[in-house]
């Protein structure tokens, strides 16, 4: 009996370290995936409640500020025992860029994004999947019944062809799901700062750094479900560390160090805050975002958070740009799978 633990020891320390190889995720995220396949996959089946499913598709993303053709695969998993409750979400993408970050700009991009949560509550309704942000489609499970409060820590990226590559900085994700049957509401925080092993971005502060998501999902039919919600994301280019940071734009008449940015996006800045929603049913989902573009209201939340905190210089904001609109639409054809079906 100790021989087979044993044998059993190695050979999932061996297993997790490729898989943190495979995926390049830190060691704390990879044990947690590798326990929750190891369930998945059998080993205590009998202990434990598993439910999951997974989502491909294929979408077309059309908007004033990006612009796409891509395909999608994303998995979602919940296991629980008792009220202790584990929830996982892992997604990939694949496509074409016409347009990203307001950039006209030809050439293939890839994305990823992980995350997970722990719990208490009968967590199977599935709806953590509006915590995957690459994608809104969804794999849910409208035979629930059960509650789930969770918290939990993700990442993502995004490789950009061309000029845009400068801008593949990884986001970590702070994550919060409160679910009551076919309900959930979820709370995403997005940033680039990096906090040991479980905040894991890259700490670069340009490009997409900071961000907030609150949404309302809702399973209205076995194979229809609604979401709902408000987001905020900010854009910055990247700084221009050669420079002293005495950029006049944002300084409060000279008081505030700022800094100059990197040609040739020195002035790509955006602060975008909307409504969204989406519905999907068993064929397609389709997406909607609208709301404001605007510059002051960036320069605002940025300045609060660096000057209320240390982090200078600010970043050059033009605080007397007049506010634009924004919107995007997403269509995208489906195929859903999961143990409920």
């Amino acid at each position: 009996m100790a021989d087979d633990f044993k044998v059993y020891a190695i050979n999932f320390y061996n297993f997790t370290d490729n898989l943190n190889k495979l995926l390049v995720i830190p060691k704390s995220y990879t044990y947690i995936l590798a326990l929750y396949i190891a369930f998945t996959g059998g080993v205590v089946a009998q202990s434990f409640k598993v439910n999951g499913g997974v989502t491909a598709s294929v979408a077309i993303v059309l908007g004033n500020q990006n612009q796409t053709l891509k395909g999608n695969i994303a998995a979602i998993g919940a296991l629980r025992y008792g009220e202790a409750a584990l929830e996982s979400g892992l997604s990939f993408s694949l496509g074409q860029l016409l347009k990203r970050h307001t950039v006209k700009t030809k050439g293939a991009f890839y994305a990823y994004d992980f995350f997970t949560l722990l719990g208490v509550g009968k967590n199977d309704n599935l709806l953590g999947a509006a915590l995957i942000d690459i994608t809104p489609t969804f794999s849910f499970n409208p035979n629930t019944s059960g509650t789930f409060t969770g918290v939990g820590f993700g990442f993502q990226k995004e490789i950009l062809p061309n000029a845009l590559s400068v801008f593949n900085n990884r986001r970590g994700k702070l994550l919060l799901r409160f679910a009551n049957a076919q309900h959930s509401i979820a709370v995403t925080f997005f940033n680039d700062l990096r906090f040991g092993r479980l905040f894991y971005g890259e700490g670069t502060d340009y490009g997409s750094t900071g961000a907030l998501k609150v949404s309302y999902t809702e399973i209205v039919a076995r194979n229809e479900i609604y979401s709902a919600g408000v987001g905020l994301e900010l854009f910055t280019p990247k700084q221009d560390y050669t420079r002293t940071p005495d950029n006049g734009l944002n300084s409060d008449d000279g008081r505030k160090n700022v800094w100059h940015t990197l040609a040739p996006h020195e002035c790509l800045f955006y602060t975008n805050l909307y409504a969204f929603g989406a519905y999907q049913n068993t064929f397609y989902n389709t997406a909607a975002k609208v709301g404001i573009n605007s510059e002051k209201m960036g320069a605002f939340v940025q300045n609060t958070l660096h000057d209320g905190s240390g982090l200078n210089p600010r970043f050059p904001w033009d605080v007397t740009a007049k506010d634009k609109l924004f919107f995007e639409v997403e269509g995208a054809l489906l195929y859903t799978k999961s143990n409920d079906d």
